[in-house]
């Protein structure tokens, strides 16, 4: 399977947030639920951009879940599932201050 779509089925099935650095930008994106790939060669998070300039890919194995606005939200972590399917799909990551980094030179 594709790197890209491994990892984009990965934050689908596991509702983590995701985010991404490219190289000509100083600051990374913000969070979000996933992310597309609207044409060969692009990832899409906030705005297109081309694989090939994405210096990483961050998950954030925290995932919180909003019950009601009487009870406390559920917080899961799912660090050990994202490694254990990137180890899977033989995608290398760190982990960078408890979030999962992917680094973008491997997904082009």
């Amino acid at each position: 399977m594709d790197k890209l779509i491994a990892i984009q089925y990965l934050i689908k099935r596991t509702c983590c947030k995701v985010r991404l650095k490219v190289y000509h930008e100083d600051l990374a994106t913000e969070w979000r639920g996933g992310f597309g790939l609207p044409v060969k060669g692009y990832i899409e998070v906030v705005g297109p951009e081309r694989i090939e300039d994405v210096e990483w890919i961050e998950l954030d194995p925290i995932v919180v879940t909003h019950i009601g606005r009487l009870m406390p939200p559920e917080v899961t972590v799912i660090t050990d599932e994202i490694v254990q399917t990137l180890y899977k799909e033989v995608i290398n990551y760190k982990i960078v201050r408890g979030i999962v980094r992917i680094y973008g030179q491997q997904l082009q």
